[in-house]
């Protein structure tokens, strides 16, 4: 096989695996949090509008302290990045609205959100989560 034709393999994967993600994580986020620590590895670390946790305990509980969400992801892309000890990575990055509490009438913020899957084994896993909230 041609460097170009495994880049293009890469690249499919990165799109499917990318596109899976992110329906299930965000419908697990909104519908189902106490799953959320299968995304995670102990080794996983997030970044949430500045607060920092690790370990897949740690931020699936910090996500589990959150009010209740609606996540609407508008746009989203995928590509891989450099394998690491074997293990192929993609970058995920997405946009969308959110809104916490909305039985309480409170407004939906923008907000944007970086992830590095890594493959282990057959499943993907978040090794870095990065979120922030945009201004409107």
């Amino acid at each position: 096989a041609t460097v170009g034709t495994e880049f293009s393999a890469k690249v499919l994967e990165a799109c499917e695996a990318g596109e899976v993600f992110i329906k299930e994580f965000y419908a697990t986020m909104d519908k189902r949090r106490n799953l959320l620590s299968g995304f995670y590895s102990d080794s996983s670390f997030m970044v949430w509008n500045g607060h920092t946790c690790t370990g897949s305990s740690d931020i699936s509980s910090f996500y589990q302290s959150l009010p209740s969400s609606e996540y609407d992801v508008s746009v989203f892309d995928c590509q891989p990045i450099s394998d690491i000890q074997g293990q192929s990575q993609v970058l995920v990055t997405c946009e969308g609205l959110v809104q916490f509490d909305s039985q309480d009438g409170n407004s939906p913020n923008k907000f944007n959100q970086n992830f590095i899957l890594v493959k282990q084994g057959e499943y993907w896993k978040i090794s870095s989560d990065c979120f922030r909230f945009l201004e409107l």
